[in-house]
C-alpha cells in the first residue's frame, strides 16, 4: 500500500493492442464454452447457495475474503467483471443481490446465462458480452449507471490497466467499493523475464489460462492509485507459490497455506513475497485526465 512509483501504461507484450488481447481470451473462453454447452446437463450447472463457489482450493482463503468485503449481499447492484460461467455472479443472486456479469467472451455468457437458468435466478442477473474498459450500463439497455459493489477473480491482470481504472471509477456508486482478487509479483524486470524464458518454462509451465496474462506489479497499483483514493491489498498464500512450479498435495497445500497464514501476520514485510493479493478500490478521484 505505500508504494508510490508513478503511473505508466501497462501492455503486456510489443505490439500487442488491448483488442488483440480481448479477442485471445475470447477464443481460449469461447472454446471452453462450447465444450460445456456440448456436453453438460443441469446437475453440472447447479450452485449451492450455502457456499461460495470456490473455483478449487486455491481461491478459498482469498476469494472468502473478497466476498465479505462487499456484503451484506441481498438488496444490492453488483457488477461482476469477467464473469465468465456464471458461478459467482449466480451465488450472489441468490444470496439476493441484483447482478450484472461482463466478459469478454461471448459464449461463456451462454453459460452464464443457462446457470441462472437452472438455479432460478435469470430475473436477477443480466450478462452483457463487453470488455470492462468500455462497458457503458446505458448503452447495453440497463436502467443504472452505477454499482453497490464491483467484484472480480483472477481478472484485472488482463485489463488494459489505465482504461479500466478509470472506467470502474465512474462505475461506482457513492461509497462503494470494487474488490478483486489477483496474481501479484512483485519483483524487477529481469526476473519476471527470468521466469517466463524458455528453459524455466519448458520445466515448471507458467499456471494461465491465455497467452497475455501478467500477474501485478507495483507499477499497476500506482495506477490504480491514480484513479482511486482507497487503494489496499490483503496478501495471500507466500510458500504456496510453489504451487507455480510443480502440482502440491493437498496435504502439503494446506500445510504451507497454514504456515502462509502466520507468517503474513506476523511479519508484514512477506507481503511483498506472496503471491495473491485482494485489492479493494474505493473513494474514485473524479475527473482525472
Amino acid at each position: 500500500m505505500s508504494e508510490t512509483l508513478p503511473a505508466r501504461t501497462h501492455t503486456h507484450a510489443p505490439g500487442l493492442t488491448t483488442g488483440d488481447r480481448h479477442d485471445h481470451e475470447a477464443e481460449v473462453y469461447d472454446a471452453m464454452a462450447a465444450e460445456i454447452l456440448r456436453t453438460w446437463g443441469d446437475d453440472d450447472y447447479r450452485v449451492d447457495p450455502a457456499r461460495i463457489p470456490f473455483v478449487n482450493r486455491e481461491h478459498v482463503d482469498y476469494l472468502s475474503a473478497a466476498v465479505d468485503q462487499i456484503r451484506p449481499l441481498a438488496g444490492r447492484r453488483i457488477l461482476e467483471v469477467g464473469a465468465g460461467g456464471g458461478s459467482l455472479a449466480v451465488w450472489l443472486a441468490m444470496q439476493g443481490a441484483e447482478v450484472v456479469g461482463i466478459d469478454v467472451s461471448a459464449r461463456i455468457l451462454d453459460v452464464a446465462r443457462e446457470r441462472a437458468r437452472v438455479n432460478h435466478v435469470a430475473a436477477s442477473t443480466t450478462f452483457v458480452h463487453s470488455p470492462v474498459e468500455t462497458f457503458d450500463p446505458a448503452a447495453a439497455g440497463l436502467a443504472h449507471t452505477t454499482y453497490d459493489a464491483i467484484i472480480g477473480n483472477n481478472v484485472v491482470h488482463h485489463f488494459d490497466r489505465e482504461a479500466a481504472m478509470a472506467n470502474l471509477s465512474r462505475l461506482l456508486g457513492p461509497g462503494a467499493v470494487a474488490v478483486f482478487c489477483e496474481p501479484v509479483l512483485f519483483v524487477p524486470e529481469w526476473m519476471r523475464a527470468a521466469r517466463n524464458s524458455r528453459p524455466v518454462t519448458r520445466w515448471f509451465p507458467p499456471h494461465t489460462h491465455t497467452p497475455d496474462e501478467r500477474s501485478l506489479g507495483r507499477e499497476d497499483f500506482a495506477i490504480m492509485r491514480r484513479w482511486f483514493r482507497h487503494v489496499q491489498w490483503q496478501p495471500f498464500q507466500v510458500f504456496a507459490r510453489l504451487q507455480n512450479f510443480v502440482e502440491l498435495s493437498d496435504p502439503v497445500w494446506h500445510a504451507l497455506e497454514s504456515i502462509d497464514r502466520r507468517l503474513l501476520r506476523a511479519v508484514p514485510s512477506s507481503r511483498w513475497v506472496c503471491r495473491i493479493a485482494v485489492v479493494t478500490l474505493g473513494l474514485p478521484r473524479r475527473g482525472v485526465q
